[in-house]
């Protein structure tokens, strides 16, 4: 099956911004037909991005090959997929204004269980706020307040909603979400300047981070570093991590790989220490030191200051723009500024999304989705050995998500 191209695709999708946008719409099928530990969700490329999105539990993934058409739970759009606790958020973009809930029920099948359709835009993303509650997002470029909703996952009802002035964070135009992570009484959202009609980044110079009081969800003030550049960049959502003491790392590369047109600082990773709303001036993760030149754009925390990552094999100079490649996958130690490569996984393509084809099983190992230049590939990876087994295939054009419900 032929696989997702994101170069090609961020072609269409700004032909499609301009024109209409794609045609949303939540299929009625609401049941699964199958049982097992892990879920994925596989993406089916449509016209316009009407793309297919069929989440489906399996048993194995490590053998044979796994099928995804006209399986089990589907959403048709263009969507991304936040797995939080024991709950899957699907969030609609390109026009779509809604949000679905998936879970298990008492049987192990996949349901959907809540569909909020009263967004005024597409929601960017959703993250855990606390036991109770998760935070979703409205942050588009022809909107001009960013609009922050309360979630009780409990209930499944917005609790809470409250604007904030786009002017608040930035006297330029457009800013660009890019990360979002609640830690103790703060909401910080990262964000860069993009212009919404060429996807062109005029602004460069700075890192900034709005800071919103939890749960709340009221406007503080934006935070701004010239070590580097803008925090993120286009639709990975990685520009904001969380440890477990709730200190924040927020990403800085400037890719042209990953949305960038231009780079005007170094790359590397700065850090907010748990209860403040500054950028500690004493620390910095100088990432193109530690890889040789490199960078990357997608992360994902593992615990004892350990980060699942992505790391783009091509300096910014060498970069095809919007290519998300080349991408060899590692772990990086924020603690010991180390970074360690997987092996067993060949360098490989992204696509150019959130990186949320990763599922931490038992402390020790990880599943992602690995696109190689004869179809999609489960790795196994082995976080204490740094090695990777490969297994299923998976007939899809692109994963959106694996998760282990």
């Amino acid at each position: 099956m032929k696989r997702f191209n994101f170069k090609k695709t961020m072609m269409q999708l700004t032909a499609a911004i301009l024109l209409t946008g794609a045609t949303i719409a939540c299929s009625d099928n609401e049941n699964n037909n199958s049982t097992g530990d892990f879920v994925i969700t596989g993406g089916i490329n449509g016209e316009n991005f009407n793309n297919s999105y069929y989440s489906v539990a399996f048993n194995d993934l490590m053998s044979g090959t796994l099928s995804f058409i006209g399986e089990d739970m589907l959403q048709m759009g263009y969507y991304s997929y936040n797995k939080i606790d024991d709950q899957i958020f699907c969030a609609g973009g390109l026009g779509a204004t809604g949000l679905y809930v998936i879970e298990k029920d008492a049987e192990g099948n996949l349901s959907e269980t809540a569909s909020f359709t009263t967004f005024n835009n597409s929601i960017q993303d959703v993250v855990k706020g606390d036991n109770n509650n998760v935070v979703a997002i409205e942050m588009a470029s022809s909107s001009d307040i960013v609009r922050l909703h309360l979630i009780s996952t409990s209930t499944l009802e917005v609790s809470k909603t409250v604007d904030t002035p786009v002017t608040s964070l930035s006297d330029q135009t457009s800013p660009a979400y890019s990360g979002m992570v609640v830690s103790g009484d703060y909401l910080f959202v990262s964000f860069y300047i993009s212009d919404p009609s060429t996807y062109g980044t005029p602004s460069t110079d700075m890192a900034e981070v709005a800071v919103f009081n939890y749960p709340e969800l009221t406007f503080v003030k934006v935070i701004e570093d010239s070590r580097v550049g803008p925090i993120g960049g286009f639709g990975t959502m990685a520009g904001l991590i969380k440890d477990e003491d709730g200190n924040v790392y927020a990403t800085s590369h400037s890719n042209p790989a990953n949305g960038f047109s231009q780079y005007t600082k170094q790359a590397g990773i700065l850090k907010i220490n748990s209860g403040e709303t500054e950028f500690d001036s004493d620390f910095f993760f100088d990432i193109e030191d530690v890889t040789g030149g490199y960078n990357t754009a997608h992360m994902v925390y593992l615990g004892n200051g350990k980060v699942f990552t992505e790391i783009n094999t091509a300096t910014r100079s060498e970069q095809a723009t919007w290519s998300d490649s080349p991408l060899q996958t590692a772990i990086l130690d924020l603690n010991n500024a180390t970074v360690e490569y997987i092996d067993g996984i060949p360098v490989h393509s992204g696509i150019g999304r959130k990186l949320a084809a990763v599922s931490i099983v038992d402390g020790n190992s990880i599943y992602m989705s690995v696109p190689e230049d004869d179809g999609i590939y489960i790795y196994k990876i082995n976080t204490n050995d740094y090695t990777a087994v490969k297994g299923a295939e998976l007939e899809a054009n692109f994963i959106a998500g694996i998760y282990k419900l």
